[in-house]
């Protein structure tokens, strides 16, 4: 991936994810911001397994939308898919980053034990709205 704040922010989320598994043996979707100061943030939910995945996923990307609209707001990660695999720390972990320049990435770590291995695809941008007032459409990426 050749876009710099993308990467800073994709390094900052296998941090995160490294260190909530190391502490807990689980990673819950989570996601994370970059403002125009360089400065990250990680958006945290409480450490509850009670809510379905699928709620906890909603949340979180409607709180980016809301965050992506800030102008202070330069970039948004969001741990999106979390598949665990056969093994203790085992999983496949799907990443959305995005910039407000409109540069969006889905990025997969097939086994994220070696995250090293990942794939980078350009995808269609959901956070953030283009300034002339048209907003960027959905488009239904392959899920994989």
């Amino acid at each position: 991936m050749e876009h710099r704040e993308l990467r800073q922010l994709l390094d900052a989320m296998i941090r995160s994810a490294k260190l909530s598994f190391e502490k807990t043996s689980n990673l819950l979707p989570f996601a994370i911001t970059l403002n125009d100061q360089g400065k990250i943030a990680q958006l945290a939910l409480a450490d509850r397994e009670d809510r379905m995945v699928e709620s906890i996923c909603r949340i979180i990307e409607n709180g980016l939308k809301l965050i992506a609209q800030q102008t202070t707001c330069k970039a948004v990660g969001f741990c999106s898919e979390i598949h665990f695999l056969n093994g203790i720390g085992h999983a496949q972990i799907v990443f959305l980053l995005e910039h407000r320049d409109g540069c969006a990435y889905r990025v997969v770590f097939p086994d994220f034990l070696e995250p090293k291995h990942w794939n980078a695809l350009r995808t269609v941008p959901r956070f953030f709205m283009r300034t002339n007032g048209i907003h960027f459409r959905q488009a239904r990426v392959p899920r994989w």
